[in-house]
């Protein structure tokens, strides 16, 4: 596709020297694309038009990181099981012997740290060159994704490395609208992370215009499954329901003829976001699988038996061996597949979960029941008893339909659920890493020691 063509070359053209050397070291080998020498240009002639301002966003989103966060949340709770063939690649995080040099939870903090330095040296870019009455409307646009994409950053950062998302005075991250030279900022509050989130926010549905579809890059509807997801982890009930209500209101679900295509990048209809790859780039799937077929990793038996034997989803795991094959690859590059960042499936999800919370339990019910009604068949619609059975049911399917996107370490965190392994997943491990109580300090990630030393302004994480 040509425009995610332009990802990748884009990335490669817009190697802004000074951002370069500021940032070079806070940039997850896993996730970016290299960007070399004879690559950078100058700030003083990196962007004087709107064609080298459109290159510019572009670059922004070449350097969007989704695979640390993927791992981590497979490789910390119990989405998988540790196999005789794994290489040592993960081990350590699912071991919980986690330190403040350890290098996913870096790459985590440094990979959107780096997103979110770059789209503020676009924005200020921007405010220097000419545009033409006939070129406004798609420069306010180009403005309006990097406020979007500078939020989702923000927030993709704090969740990590934050405590809480309900205490509005725990520590979170630094929230920048600059772009950092030599300053050392320091951290700013939950409170005061999310003003500035909803700030951004506010600047993009105001820039981005309806008819902006393109679901590589940040339209409205990407901004609507932002807030939904920030609102159900801030416990906003009304809110999480009001806008995940939008987006199930426009897009459907994918049906079981389609489910696998969707994961080979042939299906979009239930996709409203999703990270673009292309060939060249890392692959999320050689994380589970090497290219060599090796099994690096595979589900845990926890996973695994927990759906139906009539479940769709249940193709996406070997039967003899385990694997996973969410992320099949393209016939140039094994494991290779766009990242989903948001999808319908999980609003569906949101809006239970927030209607159980509110004790709405028939509409919970329902919305749990029509997601399970197109992923199993000959499905039985289940009610829900109270909150509590509500909840435990809801937090299990999340556990099967969002497994290997990113959420499941971040939904024990939230919930204040304990993480707990199923004895066969964890046995062949040499650590005691079979159950971790959610109030253990290591569900916040410990802040960088390259940042720490960097930045005499940053305030480490408890217990590091």
């Amino acid at each position: 596709m040509k425009i995610k063509n332009n990802i990748l070359n884009s990335s490669k053209q817009l190697g802004l020297a000074l951002l370069l050397l500021t940032l070079a070291f806070f940039t997850s080998c896993e996730d970016a694309y290299e960007i070399g020498p004879d690559d950078e240009i100058t700030e003083s002639n990196a962007i004087t038009n709107l064609t080298e301002f459109t290159d510019g966003v572009i670059g922004v989103y070449a350097v969007i990181p989704g695979n640390s966060a993927i791992t981590w949340n497979s490789w910390f709770a119990d989405e998988v099981q540790l196999p005789e063939s794994n290489n040592g690649s993960g081990v350590q995080v699912h071991t919980w012997s986690i330190n403040t040099s350890e290098d996913t939870s870096a790459g985590i903090y440094s990979g959107y740290a780096t997103v979110i330095n770059r789209a503020n040296r676009i924005l200020e870019a921007g405010n220097s060159i000419a545009i033409s009455t006939d070129e406004q409307a798609e420069f306010d646009k180009l403005r309006g994704e990097l406020y979007a994409i500078r939020a989702w950053a923000h927030f993709k950062q704090m969740v990590y490395f934050s405590s809480s998302y309900t205490d509005e005075s725990a520590l979170a991250v630094p929230y920048l609208d600059y772009s950092v030279v030599l300053e050392q900022p320091a951290r700013n509050t939950v409170g005061e992370v999310f003003a500035g989130i909803e700030a951004d926010l506010t600047l993009a549905k105001d820039l981005i215009p309806t008819t902006f579809t393109e679901n590589i890059f940040f339209t409205l509807d990407a901004v609507t499954a932002l807030e939904a997801r920030m609102a159900l982890y801030r416990q906003d009930y009304p809110t999480a329901i009001a806008k995940s209500t939008l987006l199930i209101d426009s897009y459907t679900l994918t049906d079981d003829s389609n489910y696998t295509n969707m994961w080979n990048d042939n299906e979009d209809s239930e996709i409203i976001f999703k990270l673009a790859r292309e060939v060249g780039g890392s692959a999320i799937g050689q994380f589970y699988t090497t290219v060599s077929g090796s099994l690096d990793w595979i589900s845990s038996d926890k996973l695994y038996n927990s759906y139906d034997a009539n479940d769709i989803r249940l193709g996406l795991i070997g039967a003899t061996n385990r694997s996973i094959n969410k992320y099949p690859g393209v016939a140039a590059q094994t494991g290779l597949n766009d990242l989903k960042e948001f999808r319908v499936a999980e609003q569906y999800l949101i809006r239970a979960e927030a209607y159980a919370q509110s004790t709405q339990l028939g509409l919970a019910a329902a919305d749990y029941n029509a997601l399970r009604t197109t992923r199993i068949s000959s499905y039985t619609d289940e009610s829900f008893t109270n909150v509590s059975d509500a909840m435990s049911k809801i937090l299990d399917e999340r556990f099967r339909e969002l497994a290997f996107e990113g959420h499941r370490f971040l939904d024990l965190k939230r919930t204040g659920t304990d993480l707990v392994r199923d004895n066969s997943d964890c046995s062949i491990l040499a650590a005691d890493a079979c159950s971790m109580l959610n109030s253990n300090y290591l569900f916040t990630l410990p802040i960088p020691q390259d940042e720490i030393f960097a930045n005499s302004n940053m305030i480490q994480n408890d217990g590091y």
